[in-house]
């Protein structure tokens, strides 16, 4: 898979996380995700792109208005690491972490989210 492609998507889903309406966010998601997507975090296990936008809205409803910003990005071998910080509403760092990501077929597969549970 193409660097290029892998920032892109990567761009689409970091953009989907401060994404407030469900449908465009739902489509979006459906665009990059693969049909047996897995996501990882401190906090949960889930399958599919609409129980990540589920959580995605759940997220917005806990840190309204944050948003992330990436810090650092590295991509080998269909796999990337995302490096980032999220940010308050006033662009305050308020929390970071790193997140590692495997892509087939042209899509997200596989997200593995690392940060301090909150």
């Amino acid at each position: 898979m193409e660097e290029r492609k892998i920032k892109e998507i990567w761009e689409t889903y970091r953009a989907c996380w401060s994404q407030t309406i469900k449908l465009d966010r739902d489509n979006r998601l459906q665009e990059i995700i693969s049909e047996d997507f897995e996501y990882y975090d401190p906090n949960i296990v889930l399958e599919g792109y609409q129980k990540l936008s589920d959580y995605m809205t759940e997220f917005q409803k806990a840190f309204s208005g944050c948003t992330f910003t990436i810090t650092a990005f590295s991509i080998h071998h269909d796999r990337s690491l995302a490096q980032w910080d999220m940010l308050s509403p006033n662009n305050e760092v308020v929390g970071n972490g790193s997140d590692f990501a495997f892509y087939a077929n042209g899509k997200l597969k596989t997200i593995s989210s690392f940060f301090k549970e909150g």
